[in-house]
């Protein structure tokens, strides 16, 4: 059976400054609840939004898993 020991969110954003040239923002959140469904995630991304006025183009999930 695979366990899920760790979940950890990546929000990332790209920006274009004057002269057209792309910059790659990213948030970064560690340690949340291993049995998140992904609507959950979707949720927690727009509350993160709201809280910081950011609009992210990205959600990543990553995921650390235990086989057995």
């Amino acid at each position: 059976m695979n366990n899920i020991s760790q979940l950890a969110v990546t929000l990332s954003r790209t920006l274009f400054d004057k002269n057209g040239k792309a910059s790659q923002f990213k948030r970064h959140f560690a340690n949340l609840n291993t049995d998140v469904k992904p609507e959950q995630l979707k949720s927690f991304k727009s509350i993160i939004e709201q809280i910081t006025g950011e609009r992210f183009d990205k959600l990543e999930v990553i995921k650390t898993e235990t086989i057995s």
